[in-house]
């Protein structure tokens, strides 16, 4: 019984120490290992993604710049989530 689960387990690390091996020859071939700024499919979009993220007035919500709905007041820019919640603070 106790054989059997040794050989399990020395089964598990191996299995892990392999694909940890693997995944940093991948990233080594790859390059920095590190994510891009651009779109998750691997290949780069026209516009890089903003990581500047904005914090909505009405919900409370975070959002990205990129993909907000904006509106200019007093001279400021305002950042909504959703076409509600900028409807919300205009009335």
């Amino acid at each position: 019984m106790f054989a059997l689960l040794e050989r399990l387990i020395l089964f598990f690390v191996i299995i892990t120490t392999v694909r940890s091996v693997l995944q940093f020859v991948f990233r080594f071939f790859r390059g920095s290992g590190t994510a891009t700024p651009f779109s998750s499919r691997g290949t780069a979009s026209s516009t890089p993604l903003s990581s500047t993220l904005h914090q909505d007035p009405v919900c409370g919500t975070y959002v990205a710049a990129d993909t907000s709905l904006k509106r200019i007041v007093d001279g400021k820019v305002i950042h909504f989530c959703s076409v509600e919640c900028r409807d919300r603070y205009a009335a």
